[in-house]
């Protein structure tokens, strides 16, 4: 196996101002029985093209045309294509180029299947994964809470085996994607804010242009503080504001009534997925009003409390569903967002009660923990009360550039947890059967399982 190490400088260092880079997918879509019936892919160029992309169902056979945009948010620093591939067959395997003038290697993917029945499914989920580690990329001021010997290329290399032997079927990351707004602690002349993303996205192409990456908002998203940002504002205003987050990736707000990728919801298989934003638009949300650094303008993605009322309207629609019995309904309500939602976002322990939210899954704390490791759960359409109790898990210890190796962070999960550790790990997201949800934590160092949590639904 090539070391994702050199993958990701190799990338770096190749290709024309046209070669398509940083390819990732993402689930797009809705078919008449809820599920994803496409998939957007995006790249990035670094001087202007076309945005087109080529696909079929054989290597030999990649004929099919669909073409979309190209966006370039930060003057000077490249284009970011977005193309969907629309009305695809379920549970069906693809494989596409990007680009024109200049084609990508071919890539593939498979389909979503287009049941809410039981079917075999592995999510790889962590937050908090910086790029590379200090051997890689030494840091020149370790300030504000960044630390000068980390890693995330063990995790990285985990991923790249469990990706091989087919134990990721997609991604799904949790916020504070890369750490490009501390980059400039390696360079602090250069700040390479930019160049930052750029790689981490080159990084993990193995994993995105073959299977879905999705992401949620994490507060390392908000802007770019670097000096260079803070003291020149039309730096600073092209990156505030979750604007390199939204511009880079593109999640399915638009078929759940979300808004851009700060909420959105989609459904695979049995299990309805809800991305929370736990960044900004309610009272007391971290980006409320202003960025990390506090001096440039954040939040009002919607309407005063469309977005708490959206995330009612979203459990309430899937648990009635579930309860209902209808033949398309989700068994599972899994929801995930950056930071622990019921410290930061008042009302939501509550209505993760009463609409029965299996797990929430989140990272930001910078280690593992989880509230409980095994809970059953009523019939889905039993009438009688339950003790009901959601699943709180963490997984936010792949490595960043905030976390020493052996650092174990406060962990705010409700209660005390029942487990918690700062080892370097990722988190796998099961479906075992018909009435069994598993999430296990897996070592980045020796990929054994150190922990694990199952629900139960009869």
């Amino acid at each position: 196996m090539k070391s994702v190490v050199a993958l990701a400088l190799v990338a770096l260092c190749q290709g024309s101002d046209i070669t398509p880079e940083q390819i990732h997918l993402a689930f797009q879509g809705q078919t008449t029985k809820g599920n994803p019936s496409g998939m957007n892919v995006m790249w990035y160029t670094k001087k202007k093209a076309d945005s087109t992309a080529f696909y079929g169902k054989t290597p030999t056979t990649i004929t099919m045309k669909a073409t979309g945009s190209a966006r370039e948010y930060h003057l000077g620093h490249g284009f970011h294509h977005n193309v969907d591939f629309e009305n695809l067959e379920p549970n069906t395997k693809y494989y596409y180029q990007v680009g024109d003038q200049e084609k990508s290697s071919v890539w593939s993917f498979t389909t979503a299947p287009d049941s809410s029945a039981t079917v075999p499914l592995s999510i790889s989920v962590f937050g908090d994964m910086g790029w590379l580690g200090s051997k890689e990329r030494p840091m020149d001021l370790p300030v504000g809470g960044m630390k000068s010997n980390w890693s995330a290329v063990p995790t990285r290399n985990t991923m790249e085996k469990l990706r091989l032997q087919g134990e990721i079927d997609w991604v799904w990351h949790l916020g504070d994607i890369g750490y490009a707004d501390d980059a400039f602690a390696h360079d602090v002349v250069g700040g390479l804010y930019e160049e930052a993303y750029n790689g981490y996205v080159n990084w993990m192409q193995n994993l995105s242009a073959n299977s879905a990456y999705m992401v949620s908002p994490g507060n390392h998203e908000s802007e770019c503080h670097s000096p260079e940002c803070v003291t020149d504002p039309f730096t600073g205003l092209q990156l505030n504001n979750f604007s390199a987050f939204n511009a880079r990736w593109h999640m399915p707000s638009k078929t759940s009534n979300g808004v851009m990728n700060m909420w959105y919801s989609w459904n695979f298989g049995p299990i309805h997925f809800v991305s929370l934003n736990t960044e900004t638009d309610f009272p007391g949300a971290g980006e409320e009003h202003r960025g990390d650094s506090g001096i440039y303008p954040a939040g009002s993605f919607g309407a005063k409390g469309q977005y708490l009322a959206w995330l009612e309207a979203d459990l309430k629609a899937a648990h009635e569903a579930r309860t209902s019995g209808a033949p398309n309904a989700r068994k599972w309500i899994v929801a995930g967002g950056h930071r622990p939602c019921c410290r930061d976002i008042p009302g939501v322990q509550e209505l993760f009660d009463k609409y029965e939210v299996d797990m929430y899954l989140a990272g930001h704390v910078h280690s593992y923990a989880r509230s409980t490791n095994v809970c059953e759960r009523p019939a889905c359409n039993s009438k009688q009360p339950s003790n009901f109790t959601t699943s709180f898990v963490y997984c936010g210890a792949p490595g960043s550039e905030e976390t020493a190796f052996g650092t174990k962070s406060p962990v705010p999960v409700p209660g005390k947890p029942s487990y918690e550790t700062s080892e370097l790990s990722s988190c796998l997201l099961k479906v075992k059967d018909d009435n069994t949800l598993e999430l296990q934590l897996i070592s980045s160092i020796d990929m054994r399982v150190i922990d694990s949590v199952v629900a139960v639904r009869h």
